[in-house]
């Protein structure tokens, strides 16, 4: 068995497993669906019965006690049954497919929460949920649409081809056997491994346009301002162009199977005529020519079924992929309790993106109430050691708060103690309260609004009508970035850290802005909370007891800034006088 198919496998046995008490309910519907087919042959043979009773044929010998108005009724019926049959089929079978597909998308979402969300590898990803939930809808034909149909082929060929061997004879029986064989096996395994190609060239293509599509529609004004809309628009055509190439290989391939069907239906009928005529049972040629027509409409479903089936399995591959995917950083077994407050002690640190080291043996020491400022050109490490002190990626060396290594507590205890406020400020779509909370239920109004007005956004806020209520829009829509960076700054004050971590995240300020900011945070830092500056702003970090600077990812220098500015040949003395000479050139 080749890797793919291996790998296919394993997707089935995880898509069964996520679902498996569903089970049951999804056997149900393949019962109710063979129970469908079944009774429409039974109306397809009595309308065949009626015909050859007025064409006064050779009878059916099993309805000979029925006269013309009991199957009459009896068919009226069997159509009532079919029709609640038919109902409940699909009532059980797309309740079990969109229960199943509820509980994929809760699986997917919790494989996302675990992977690191600041590390290189998972950053700026939104086009990655987008495909996901594109590809769990694709697999709702996995679900819906290939054990009910499967099984109902089976049981329906199998009953049609025993009552015809029973009721004409060995011959007519291999026909339609043989029949059902080239149409439900042979021919939908015709041209797979194409269809599985082209099924996953089609979805990757798919994804590359949605992300093409989502990238576009958040960047319009970028690529209006650099006259790129023409390349993107390219790109989105190559990729149709590629996905258009594999759906006309899909289309030729579907072509032939259905030719091949029609040559073999018809080839039966013209077998059949042959031997029942042959035979003298043309009574019974008028009855299976009528109960073909349901039993090869069962049979054709296979191949209906399993064209979807590769678009379905290529989505749920890539889904069992990620699913499977271990997470870079997971809680431990037994979580260690974290204090309240304590010194932050770094020792050691390396970090490393595949076979490219970024940071190596970095040391720190930081007291409750401390500011520290990283500094360092970009590229120099500053923003992995910040990620590395929320465990959002994976680290050599030690990190420590109040003497328990931050690697033996739970993720969501570290993350309540040290909290990163980036330079990409998130909003969520929601209300302002919304945004701020985030879920928490501790705070009251009152603290929400006392911490708005300390960072500036009080004025804004009285402006709007709806207040703390007032919705923010798709990805903060309403709010300019400055305001989206300050939302960001209240929701980790209102949690109240104990180390607060500000990679870069009052870029968007103005210097009056920014200055009543850091006041804000200079507030709490002297009420016992650890702050950690991450900025290419010297004037930002001027308040740090202590300033570590970064060149190429190892600590080449640290003290106050008077020290590091006496030194006329230190890193940080340079970075100064390159920052003067650009506010004050010549």
């Amino acid at each position: 068995m080749n890797s793919e198919r291996k790998h296919t496998a394993a997707t089935i046995f995880w898509l069964i497993g996520t679902t498996k008490d569903l089970l049951a309910p999804l056997a149900l519907a393949s019962i109710f669906s063979c129970l469908t087919r079944l009774i429409s042959l039974g109306i397809y043979v009595l309308a065949g019965a009626g015909l050859v009773k007025i064409l006064d044929l050779q009878d059916l010998v099993a309805l000979q006690f029925l006269d013309s108005g009991g199957m009459a009724g009896l068919i009226i019926i069997l159509g009532l049954a079919k029709g609640v049959l038919r109902y409940l089929e699909q009532y059980v079978g797309h309740r079990v497919a969109f229960l199943s597909l509820a509980r994929l998308r809760r699986r997917m979402y919790a494989a996302f929460e675990h992977q690191a969300p600041f590390s290189a590898a998972t950053k700026n990803s939104g086009s990655l949920l987008a495909r996901a939930t594109s590809d769990i809808d694709k697999v709702e034909v996995f679900f819906a649409h290939t054990l009910p149909p499967a099984v109902s082929a089976v049981v329906v060929s199998a009953v049609a081809t025993w009552a015809t061997w029973t009721q004409f004879g060995e011959q007519p029986a291999l026909i339609v056997l043989g029949a059902y064989l080239l149409i439900g096996v042979i021919i939908p395994v015709f041209g797979v491994r194409t269809l599985r190609s082209d099924a996953t060239i089609i979805a990757e293509a798919r994804g590359v346009q949605n992300q093409l599509l989502a990238e576009s529609l958040a960047g319009v004004e970028v690529l209006h301002g650099f006259h790129a809309g023409n390349k993107t628009m390219q790109r989105l055509r190559d990729s149709t162009s590629e996905a258009g190439t594999a759906a006309l290989s899909t289309g030729k391939i579907t072509a032939v199977r259905a030719a091949l069907t029609q040559m073999i239906m018809w080839g039966t009928l013209l077998a059949l005529f042959i031997v029942l005529s042959i035979q003298g049972q043309l009574g019974a040629l008028v009855i299976l020519s009528c109960a073909l027509v349901p039993s090869f409409e069962a049979v054709r479903a296979v191949d209906g079924f399993i064209l979807g089936l590769q678009d379905s399995l290529a989505s749920a591959r890539r889904l069992h992929a990620t699913a499977t995917r271990k997470p870079q950083v997971t809680d431990p077994a037994r979580p260690e309790a974290l204090p309240e407050t304590g010194e932050l002690l770094i020792q050691g640190l390396g970090i490393s993106y595949g076979s490219s080291s970024v940071v190596q043996g970095a040391d720190l020491a930081m007291r409750p109430g401390e500011a520290v400022a990283l500094v360092g050109a970009s590229g120099s490490g500053k923003s992995s050691v910040a990620s590395a002190l929320v465990r959002a990626l994976e680290y050599t060396g030690t990190i420590s708060f109040g003497g328990v290594d931050i690697t033996a507590a739970s993720l969501e205890e570290l993350r309540s103690r040290v909290i990163l406020v980036s330079q990409e400020a998130l909003t969520v779509r929601g209300t302002v309260r919304d945004n701020l909370l985030l879920g928490m239920k501790e705070i009251n109004d009152d603290q929400l609004l006392a911490v708005l007005e300390e960072l500036g956004l009080g004025t804004w806020l009285a402006q709007q009508k709806s207040g703390l209520d007032t919705r923010l829009g798709d990805r903060g829509a309403r709010v300019s970035g400055g305001q989206r960076q300050r939302l960001a700054l209240a929701r980790a004050l209102i949690r109240e850290p104990a180390v607060l971590i500000l990679d870069e995240s009052t870029s968007a300020l103005d210097a009056a802005t920014e200055q009543r900011v850091l006041g804000a945070v200079e507030r709490r830092r002297q009420q016992g909370m650890a702050v950690v500056m991450i900025s290419h702003r010297l004037a930002t970090v001027g308040q740090a007891q202590l300033i570590v600077v970064l060149d190429e990812g190892v600590v080449a220098e640290r003290g106050n800034a008077a020290e590091l500015l006496a030194q006329e040949d230190s890193l940080f003395s340079q970075m100064a006088m390159r920052e003067v000479d650009r506010i004050l050139p010549g």
